[in-house]
């Protein structure tokens, strides 16, 4: 007989025995002396028939205790599934901040520089032989004033980019994947907090257990985003494995139980599709061979910075090309007031 059968079938029993039971003993009231023996036979064999029924009711709950603490191993263990997975994520997110966007940043900041530098430098040759400058003087400050233009251009880019950066400095935002049907059929927000610092705290905290600081710390950040299906997990995870109360009514232990196989069925659930999107977010190689990714962020680093430095290269090349301006400048009607 299937579990779900022997459920339903002691369950039964013991709800009609125990009417059966209250029947016979209401008739056994009604005598004042002298029972008729066959009340007592029909008392005693329904009393032992309910006996058995409920021991019959025990068992099943320690089998029911046993799937329930198989389904806790395995949200225990996807719940570690799903921290190794986050970690590799933010790991590889801010090594592509380090490697990549902060000196593609520098990057952009040097072209704009060399593009403006250059920009300039062929407006005021043109300006020059157009004989736009009324004198040197005016030449002077014209190039003064570009030099500081194209350091202030750059440090304005930067600001923007600073508030760039800002918004990239929280790369896992875009792993907030909390559903609406996630916190609607979690247990309330208020009950789970109150939970997790009575059961999980404790036992991660430095002050009160020896766990592992890397643990507290991921720990509490679960904590700190009130997050309810990874804070609901570890309550399963700290709080141990279920064991039936042998002293209990076997359908009141019955129904909680069910209740609870059927809360970590949906945990479970939901816990294993945080896994399957957080590793869809991975490509097969950050999967596969993280360090291979990261040797090739640091090598496309290397060409950044030697981008960077090419182009810095070109700004001293075209801020002294500006400069020397005033010297074509001199020449130029030099060579003017020669020929006439």
């Amino acid at each position: 007989m299937e579990l779900e059968d022997k459920i339903q079938y002691y369950q039964e029993r013991i709800i009609l025995l125990r009417k059966m039971l209250a029947d016979i003993e209401a008739g056994r009231a009604r005598y004042e002396h002298d029972v008729p023996p066959e009340i007592w036979q029909e008392l005693v064999k329904i009393s032992n028939d309910l006996d058995h029924a409920e021991q019959k009711m025990g068992e099943i709950c320690l089998e029911l205790a046993g799937d329930v603490n198989r389904l806790r191993d395995e949200i225990v263990s996807t719940l570690g599934q799903y921290n190794h997975w986050r970690e590799q994520m933010r790991e590889i997110e801010v090594l592509f901040l380090a490697n990549i966007v902060r000196p593609g940043h520098h990057l952009k900041r040097a072209i704009r520089q060399r593009e403006h530098l250059e920009s300039e430098y062929r407006r005021i040759y043109a300006s020059i032989q157009r004989g736009s400058f009324a004198n040197q003087q005016e030449l002077e400050a014209e190039i003064r004033h570009v030099l500081i233009q194209s350091e202030v251009a750059v440090e304005t880019l930067g600001e923007d980019q600073d508030e760039e950066w800002l918004e990239e400095e929280n790369p896992l935002s875009s792993l907030a994947d909390v559903t609406v049907d996630d916190v609607m059929e979690a247990i309330s927000i208020e009950e789970l907090i109150k939970e997790f610092k009575r059961v999980v705290l404790p036992k991660v905290h430095p002050d009160t257990s020896n766990a592992p600081t890397e643990i507290f710390k991921t720990v509490f950040e679960v904590f700190k985003s009130s997050d309810p299906i990874l804070m609901e997990a570890y309550i399963i995870e700290y709080r141990g494995e279920v064991q039936p109360k042998t002293d209990a009514d076997p359908l009141e232990e019955l129904d909680q139980l069910v209740h609870t196989q059927k809360r970590y069925q949906r945990l479970f659930v939901r816990l294993q599709r945080r896994v399957d999107r957080i590793k869809k977010d991975l490509t097969p190689q950050e999967i596969d061979d993280p360090d291979k990714v990261q040797a090739n962020m640091k090598q496309q680093r290397q060409e950044i910075l030697a981008r960077i430095q090419a182009e810095a290269e070109q700004i001293l090349y075209w801020r002294g090309k500006i400069e020397n301006l005033l010297r074509f400048y001199l020449e130029f009607y030099a060579s003017s007031d020669e020929s006439t």
